[in-house]
């Protein structure tokens, strides 16, 4: 997980500093009467958001190339694959899927948003800014835990014997029954990412001399400390996902099975 995650963290930086640098160019609304800085601000982060997405498909591909040994009839080979080899042999069927699950959470999160301002502006007494996080914040939980039902389709590719629209499909039957557990990963995964970073945040000073807060890669190295240790809880979701695409090995690894 730690170098797509790290490469993710830096993309979505970057992107982040050329926006704000096109935005303090600009004076105050005319931002609404550039067309072009519009489309260029939301090819960038929309850009930033799909790298970031496909590196997190490379880190499931690896996993589930891990996980359900894929690559271990290649170990007496001379060239010794690593866990990213079949990753990059089906870069295109990755990408494919990427931009289909991607495209799937966000139209899941404009039908959120749409309900949300919607159900606020019918409850005219009701505060809108009040309830806005915590209703998108669950919006997100639900459209996410709908999404991981098609998180399958990546270990099914890279086991090379599915092509992607039917690995898309097959993933979907193979969540059914699994709904409740697949959205309790999501649920550890999102909210453990969220407690994860502020203890970062709140808890790194406190373990660095105080000069060092104050220097110019303190920020960076915050970032990167955050980035890596919120890896380290995703890590059980795709797990999950790595086994369910093995219905054999998923239902050796229940406790009980042996």
């Amino acid at each position: 997980m730690a170098p797509t995650s790290l490469l993710s963290g830096a993309i979505l930086v970057l992107a982040d500093q050329e926006i704000r640098a096109i935005n303090k160019g600009l004076h105050r609304g005319e931002i609404v009467h550039r067309l072009d800085l519009i489309a260029t601000i939301g090819a960038v982060r929309y850009g930033s958001f799909f790298l970031s997405w496909l590196l997190g498909c490379f880190a499931l591909a690896a996993i589930a190339t891990v996980v359900n040994e894929l690559g271990h009839d290649e170990d007496a080979a001379t060239w010794r694959y690593d866990s990213y080899q079949r990753a990059r042999e089906h870069f295109g069927a990755i990408v494919f899927t990427a931009f289909v699950t991607l495209a799937a959470f966000l139209l899941g999160m404009g039908v959120v948003i749409f309900l949300e301002l919607t159900g606020f502006k019918m409850m005219h007494s009701v505060p809108f800014s009040k309830y806005n996080y915590p209703v998108v914040f669950v919006g997100m939980l639900l459209v996410a835990s709908c999404v991981s039902w098609l998180g399958a389709a990546i270990p099914l590719v890279v086991a090379g014997n599915t092509r992607t629209w039917a690995a898309i499909k097959k993933s979907v039957n193979l969540s059914n029954g699994y709904e409740g557990a697949l959205f309790l990963l999501v649920v550890e995964s999102v909210a453990g990412s969220m407690v994860i970073w502020y203890a970062v945040v709140h808890g790194l000073p406190l373990l660095l001399p105080r000069e060092l807060l104050f220097t110019v890669w303190y920020r960076y190295l915050l970032n990167a400390v955050g980035v890596l240790a919120a890896a380290a809880v995703d890590a059980p979701l795709f797990i999950g996902l790595s086994l369910l695409a093995d219905p054999r090995r998923f239902c050796s690894s229940l406790p009980g099975s042996e």
